[in-house]
């Protein structure tokens, strides 16, 4: 069951796995996109637009949980997405260097369900 994104109320007791992978797109509730660049056991490193820039920043599980969701966006147009907003806003290097990492990739990764 996957959580209720309007539910505000709730309090969850059990710590959030993660569940996601590297390459794998997300989205938040204002329809901003963001692709995973690095996963641990227990933070992520997500490539996004953040403060006006492209930048690499590291969430937590409770983090991920509470402010992305799986996005139905294709890989490949989410990294053309991203990089085109790099140019346009600014890119930090190593959101540069970890985009270009996925892109070369040459292959779209296994996308997971962020609420399993």
């Amino acid at each position: 069951m996957s959580k209720d994104l309007t539910d505000f109320h709730t309090l969850d007791l059990i710590a959030p796995a993660l569940h996601v992978t590297c390459g794998q797109v997300l989205m938040d509730r204002q329809r901003h996109i963001a692709i995973v660049a690095k996963r641990g056991r227990s933070s992520a490193h997500l490539i996004q637009v953040k403060s006006g820039m492209l930048k690499l920043t590291k969430l937590t599980a409770r983090q991920l949980v509470d402010e992305w969701f799986d996005a139905d966006y294709p890989f490949d147009q989410a990294v053309a997405k991203l990089l085109e907003l790099g140019k346009q806003h600014g890119i930090t290097e190593a959101a540069r260097v970890a985009l270009e990492g996925l892109s070369k990739s040459g292959r779209e990764p296994v996308q997971e369900s962020l609420f399993s």
